[in-house]
């Protein structure tokens, strides 16, 4: 009798000896492949010529993959293994096939194997029974291809495409049963490295990207104001809508967080137009060869310590 097998009953029947045997089969519990130093790092340069629309795409497969995944107990069959495609962004309110990643900037996704933001159930090897701890992410080719479209909704002045750096959300793999999604425990996580895209100029900026510095505050402070200029030059005259862009808190401010994730104090972002006057986080203008706006922070809230730090969009488009 093997290690699996018990004895269930013997009965004696019409002079014969009857045995009964019950098999036993080892349970195994549910999975997930976990990213050890496996990514996806979405790289977006180049030029376009459109306005709107759709301005670049990137496939990730195994080309644009790296690093390795933790199996877990890869002890179950490739025929139970689960997929999940995630975009980890709000949703477009006039699009729902999108993702929001500024006013200006959107994403959407389709997976190959239709896993983009449902669980499928597909036949994958890796990390399945064969008993190997860790796997390269480059070989996940059930997951593969995933390709990203972005969007923009109208022409930035200085025609410059800006791309945050910024988590985009992941692909995840579980064996056994669909795990995972609530954890976000990727399997590969999808990382915008940020870049640009060029269009056509008409006007430029200076400087590219701008800090807003309020140094190093006294213990009781309760507020501190700080501010910065940047400069538009265009080849014609233009009229366009300046809007700084971020993740507000319930008063429409920026929170800025420590190393540990906490908000520590908050921003109130605001540009302003030395000729008009007209201030606030999102304003009508009109530059003729070339006008400098004032960008200003100013603190409130101030309870954290240690270095606090946030980010936003200044987006100009052309009216």
């Amino acid at each position: 009798m093997s290690e699996t097998g018990s004895i269930k009953y013997l009965k004696a029947w019409g002079g014969g000896l009857l045995i009964g045997l019950m098999g036993m089969v080892p349970a195994f519990a549910d999975y997930n492949v976990v990213a050890v130093s496996a990514i996806s790092r979405v790289t977006i340069s180049g030029k376009t010529e459109v306005s709107t629309g759709l301005v670049s795409k990137y496939v990730i497969d195994g080309s644009t993959v790296s690093g390795t995944v933790s199996c877990g107990a890869a002890n179950l069959p490739s025929a139970q293994a689960w997929h999940y495609t995630l975009i980890d962004l709000p949703k477009e309110p006039e699009n729902a096939e999108r993702h929001r990643i500024n006013e200006n900037l959107s994403i959407s996704a389709t997976a190959d194997n239709n896993s983009h933001g449902k669980w499928v159930n597909k036949n994958a090897q890796y990390c399945a029974s064969d008993g190997i701890l860790n796997e390269n992410a480059s070989g996940f080719t059930a997951a593969f291809p995933i390709t990203l479209s972005f969007y923009i909704k109208r022409r930035p002045i200085d025609n410059l495409i800006t791309f945050p750096s910024m988590p985009l959300g992941g692909y995840i793999r579980s064996f056994g049963n669909p795990r995972g999604l609530n954890e976000r425990i990727y399997t590969i996580p999808f990382y915008l490295q940020g870049g640009t895209i060029q269009l056509p100029n008409t006007c430029q900026v200076n400087p590219t990207a701008l800090t807003l510095d309020h140094g190093t505050l006294s213990a009781d402070s309760v507020s501190h104001r700080t501010s910065a200029p940047i400069t538009y030059t265009c080849d014609s005259p233009v009229r366009a809508t300046f809007s700084l862009s971020y993740e507000a808190d319930g008063n429409g401010a920026l929170p800025l967080k420590d190393t540990a994730g906490k908000t520590g104090a908050v921003s109130k972002l605001t540009i302003t137009d030395p000729d008009t006057g007209a201030s606030g986080r999102s304003i009508e203008a009109a530059i003729g060869t070339s006008k400098t706006f004032t960008v200003s922070s100013e603190l409130s809230k101030i309870t954290g310590s240690g270095q606090l730090s946030g980010s936003a969009w200044l987006i100009a488009i052309q009216d």
